[in-house]
């Protein structure tokens, strides 16, 4: 069979389907992949062929403005200003990848379509085509309810039962709206707010979140909660002599990643991180990937190690505790590997996965990007580092997660 992948978002989005699409190779299906433009070069070298989305959507996130609406600036004004230029913005941008979509559909005319949450054009093309259509998301709580949570939008709080429901039925409202916005731009059939509606929810979907993490006893029979998936990133990575060296000096090591997030203050993050691990003498592996962090011209290199590429799957295993982005892929590796675990959050999915993490009490609850200041991060990484019960609820975790092995299982829906 011709499988079209369509996803929409940064790295964390884009690897459940990097490692969807390798799954559907090995089983011997043809198998092309919409992504931002960016993520090509990861499409071809998972042997997917590639079809390149519009590439604005991220160099935007990645620009002042962005960095300036994900955390640089507690200034609400500041703050307000940068997410209005965000939506004028993205408007143009929303509006090119949306006709991308039906470009690529039209193109390569599949046998069925796998899309993220973000990527909404396959629900009306399933409806119209009658093919199979098939959500994949490691961002849950957006489209189908999970018990004692509101959905992501919200932050996934619980707001008691009426209102959770309330934010679900939002969420999947505004949706579908901005689906039906495109397509009367685009001049394309509309089937109607109802129909797609109960379209996306019928779609077969699969959440690349654990199943350990939440309580899940009233999903529908269609809807999966199987582990997240990502490729196996070693094989095209060694670590340093160095790195290595370093990671055998210290028993207890802390690792600290900002992911592909970025904000205008990377240099004044780092120092009030690097002020507090010195001022309590911890040892820590520092990664810059995004930007957001920065390796300062002057370090104790006995202290701290900076690098800018490193697999988490080679890392976590190594580390004691980890302070994060929250990332839904960052976080699960961070709990998979048992380590004591902090979110500072930049954007939406984020904050809700700094919620799940200090509801399941394995590290204590961050705070925001923008609102970090030298005396909060000093004692975070403190209870991250000395309150053993964190430590114990990672590794309790760790140990239920350890039987998630769904590629059989994801193979088998995709392709049944």
């Amino acid at each position: 069979m011709k499988y079209l992948l369509i996803a929409i978002g940064t790295r964390g989005d884009i690897e459940p389907f990097l490692a969807i699409g390798e799954y559907l190779k090995a089983a011997g299906h043809a198998v092309f992949g919409a992504f931002p433009e960016q993520f090509g070069p990861l499409a071809l070298e998972s042997g997917i062929e590639f079809r390149a989305l519009d590439k604005a959507f991220l160099e935007m996130i990645e620009g002042d403005v962005g960095k300036m609406a994900l955390g640089g600036t507690s200034n609400l004004f500041q703050r307000i200003k940068a997410y209005y230029q965000l939506y004028k913005k993205s408007k143009a941008i929303n509006d090119n990848i949306f006709q991308e979509q039906f470009n690529y559909l039209e193109e390569i005319e599949p046998d069925r379509v796998i899309h993220s949450i973000k990527a909404t054009v396959p629900t009306q093309w399933g409806f119209i085509t009658q093919k199979p259509v098939f959500c994949l998301s490691p961002i849950p709580c957006v489209t189908h309810a999970i018990e004692g949570k509101s959905s992501m939008a919200f932050r996934g709080k619980n707001f008691g039962k009426t209102i959770n429901k309330w934010t679900y039925l939002f969420t999947r409202y505004a949706t579908i709206k901005n689906l039906r916005s495109s397509l009367k731009k685009l001049d394309k059939e509309d089937p109607g707010q109802k129909q797609l509606v109960e379209a996306m929810l019928e779609e077969p979907a699969i959440y690349t979140v654990s199943p350990d993490f939440f309580n899940l006893s009233d999903q529908p029979s269609h809807v999966h909660f199987l582990g997240y998936q990502e490729r196996n990133k070693t094989q095209h990575w060694q670590p340093k002599e160095e790195l290595k060296t370093f990671i055998a000096k210290h028993e207890k090591l802390l690792f600290v990643t900002f992911g592909s997030m970025s904000n205008p203050e990377p240099e004044k993050k780092t120092q009030m991180i690097i002020k507090a691990l010195v001022n309590q003498d911890i040892p820590a592996v520092i990664n810059t990937a995004g930007g957001g962090l920065m390796k300062p011209d002057d370090f104790d290199e006995e202290q701290f190690y900076f690098l800018d590429d490193i697999p988490y799957d080679y890392i976590l295993p190594k580390v004691y505790a980890c302070i994060h982005h929250g990332g839904g892929g960052t976080t699960h590796l961070s709990i998979k590997y048992g380590c004591a675990t902090t979110i500072i959050p930049h954007i939406v999915d984020q904050y809700f996965w700094n919620n799940v993490l200090s509801d399941l009490g394995v590290g204590p609850k961050g705070k925001a990007i923008s609102k970090l200041n030298e005396k909060y991060i000093e004692n975070i990484i403190q209870q991250l580092w000395h309150n053993l019960s964190f430590k114990k609820e990672a590794e309790s975790l760790a140990k239920k997660m350890e039987g998630e092995d769904y590629q059989a299982e994801i193979t088998r829906i995709l392709t049944s």
